[in-house]
């Protein structure tokens, strides 16, 4: 954008201007992270490969958690359904034995 250009917009456009901008930078410093994440992943494979280690390596996420925010809020929501359906199966056997237990459910019993 030139400075003739600039002084002939309005402050609307600026801000568009501005916004559109840091988006860019945003989209870039990702990629820029994406690309240093895959490199980082290979290395990791190949030099533990070599070592013999099974440790597996970050998510993207993990390791540059301040970039990816949306990735970072999908991974939590994800555990908190796991954890969910672990309380639910939990619950689900617990009135089970309690029934069992009163006798009124045989195991295998679908009525």
């Amino acid at each position: 954008m030139d400075a003739v250009f600039y002084w002939d917009m309005t402050y609307a456009e600026i801000l568009a201007v501005i916004k559109g901008h840091v988006k860019r930078q945003e989209v870039e410093l990702q990629y820029q992270s994406i690309v240093a994440y895959h490199q980082a992943n290979l290395i990791s494979h190949l030099v533990g490969i070599a070592l013999g280690s099974k440790q597996q390596p970050k998510e993207i996420h993990e390791a540059f958690p301040s970039i990816f925010p949306e990735l970072e809020k999908r991974a939590e929501q994800q555990k908190i359904k796991q954890q969910n359906w672990e309380l639910m199966k939990a619950r689900i056997e617990t009135y089970a034995a309690e029934k069992r237990k009163r006798g009124g459910l045989q195991h295998g019993d679908d009525n």
